[in-house]
């Protein structure tokens, strides 16, 4: 166990990006940009990949290029995205191979013209089975960061990561599970989850142990679910291409109370049943004792945020400027204005506290 600005962290010996930057980069790569999405799960990423596919085009006009599931799952990314306490040496192998493979498509991404890659794939930080398995956070993020580390060595790196308050978080996460097969959490379930230790600060030092030289940008779900123009922006730090259609409508939605009451009645929960569906709008299995602890630990991240993250992250406020005026990126290494993106692209509020802050470029 580890220690990052007073958090804990999971850290053993694959935490260490040993390597990140010894392995020689291909020709033209060390001068292109990545920009890492890393979810989180339920925090409206399915939506963003939609809206970068849409406006593909417009985007390699702009010289950036987009890897989204369709690309990291079909192979791409093979042996990375596994359990890293059950890693075998094949495994092990294929992950070495596969971060090869990334390398050889981001330096051919380089000779084709482009200036930046944006990847989305939430399955980095870990899954929800993996949350659930353990009843933690994403309890395996920094040493699945690790294996990632050599594949985006040597060049810039912009790192992009959506929070959401814990209540809602859990139960999104919950009916989408439950939607897909998984059992309906039970009350020992739901109290495990409303006391596990990992929050989304402990995330975030994760990110910044295994990427120290990486801008980390953070934002809420709340405030730019369908927001998806911002959240690039913020991911990529500049103003959008021209051309760019608007925000695409919500994605991947969980399931309602409805129709988890449909579900539990399809497997023999009538109690169940008839509970929820006298409830109308979203899933919430959590009572209101512990959503109460839930959102008041989701409050301190906030406020960790605002303070300034520690130099960790830039976060970008709602509670800011969002009336579509200039905002100001504050930080330990600059104080600069930058040009606030129009139009269709919305305001992006007020980042705080950017450790190696730039301006949008555009």
């Amino acid at each position: 166990m580890a220690t990052i600005n007073g958090f804990h962290t999971v850290l053993t010996e694959l935490s260490t990006p040993t390597g990140a930057t010894s392995a020689p980069l291909p020709k033209g790569f060390e001068n292109m940009d990545i920009c890492l999405h890393l979810g989180a799960h339920r925090t409206g990423s399915t939506s963003l990949q939609v809206f970068m596919n849409t406006n593909r085009k417009a985007f390699l006009k702009d010289r950036t290029t987009f890897w989204g599931p369709g690309r990291t799952r079909s192979g791409l990314f093979a042996g990375l995205i596994r359990d890293t306490r059950r890693l075998t040496q094949a495994d092990r192998a294929l992950g070495q191979r596969s971060l090869g493979r990334i390398r050889m498509e981001l330096s051919r991404a380089a000779l084709n013209g482009n200036d930046r890659v944006v990847i989305s794939e939430e399955n980095i930080l870990g899954t929800l089975s993996q949350n659930f398995g353990q009843c933690q956070l994403y309890p395996q993020a920094a040493d699945r960061l690790a294996r990632f580390a050599p594949a985006f060595g040597g060049q810039g790196l912009r790192i992009g990561l959506a929070i959401r308050s814990y209540d809602a978080h859990w139960a999104s996460a919950l009916a989408f599970g439950a939607k897909a097969g998984r059992a309906l959490p039970t009350p020992q379930m739901l109290d495990r989850l409303t006391t596990q230790p990992r929050r989304w600060r402990h995330i975030i030092a994760d990110i910044a142990h295994v990427f120290p030289e990486a801008q980390i940008a953070v934002w809420t779900f709340e405030a730019w679910a369908s927001q998806q123009p911002q959240q690039v922006c913020a991911l990529t730090n500049r103003l959008l291409p021209r051309a760019i259609s608007g925000p695409v409508e919500v994605n991947n939605a969980s399931p309602s109370a409805a129709d988890i009451a449909a579900i539990a009645r399809e497997r023999g929960d009538p109690a169940l049943a008839e509970d929820l569906a006298m409830k109308i709008g979203r899933y919430q299995p959590f009572n209101a004792a512990q959503i109460h602890k839930l959102r008041q630990d989701y409050a301190t991240d906030i406020d960790w945020l605002i303070e300034g993250s520690d130099g960790l992250a830039t976060y970008y406020d709602p509670t800011g400027d969002i009336s579509g005026a200039s905002f100001h990126p504050r930080g330990r290494h600059n104080d600069q204005e930058t040009r606030q993106p129009a139009g269709s692209q919305g305001s992006l509020g007020r980042p705080r506290h950017e450790r190696a802050a730039r301006p949008l470029a555009g």
